[in-house]
């Protein structure tokens, strides 16, 4: 049963001053024949959420592991602290829900995991969300950082939107560079550009993320998501 625990991210490396918001991640698996009895009962937790104040994120899997039956359900703080001082779970109207939850059989919890944001950014507004997860050799987080950062650079300017993450309780030390587009239509577009772009094409078959072997980093998988929208 998903408990909600508050816990404040310990940040144990030189990128600590740089934290600000943090992300309370839990993936679910839906089972067979409930999606659509999943998605409304993920439409309510977005609405009860949105009532409360807090910025949650629903999203379903449309590639990577575990396919379209994978959600990912995102609590987005400004601060360790807004953290820590909210307990809009413990309300009754929550406490409900989350009974209903998991009494519908629909879903089963696959694992929850907190997350620090290393830049200053947040995707506003994304429809498609690509998740490239990297896990840094021992000694390198430094460098990797400054890989995404310069990828991040490259990326947005031709339309993405980029966020980088680091995992922390929970997690597996990795870290995600995640790139959001509004639409498929605007994800298109960008693709469009960056296969026109010199800097790009002289970098293949080689180029950051699409690449798997990496001196300072293993690259650990990737998987889309499209958020719930909800009226």
């Amino acid at each position: 049963m998903k408990v909600k625990i508050f816990l404040t991210a310990i940040i144990l490396n030189s990128f600590s001053n740089l934290y600000a918001i943090e992300a309370d991640v839990w993936e679910y698996k839906v089972q067979p024949g409930h999606t659509d009895e999943a998605i409304k009962l993920f439409e309510e937790a977005i609405k009860l959420s949105r009532t409360a104040g807090r910025n949650t994120s629903i999203a379903q899997q449309t590639f990577g592991k575990g396919g379209e039956f994978k959600f990912h359900w995102v609590d987005f703080y400004d601060s360790p602290e807004e953290r820590a001082n909210d307990n809009a779970y413990d309300s009754v109207a929550f406490a409900d829900f989350i009974n209903r939850f998991y009494k519908s059989g629909a879903v089963t919890t696959v694992r929850s995991y907190t997350m620090s944001l290393i830049d200053d950014q947040l995707c506003e507004n994304p429809g498609i969300v690509s998740v490239y997860v990297w896990k840094p050799n021992s000694g390198e987080l430094s460098s990797v950082v400054e890989e995404f950062k310069a990828g991040r650079v490259l990326f947005e300017k031709h339309g993405w939107e980029v966020d980088l993450w680091q995992e922390n309780i929970g997690g597996r030390d990795n870290l995600q560079f995640v790139m959001c587009s509004k639409s498929r239509h605007d994800e298109a577009k960008s693709n469009a550009s960056l296969n026109n772009d010199e800097e790009w094409l002289s970098q293949q078959p080689n180029a950051p993320l699409w690449d798997s072997y990496s001196d300072n980093s293993k690259f650990m998988g990737s998987f889309e998501l499209e958020p719930i929208i909800v009226d």
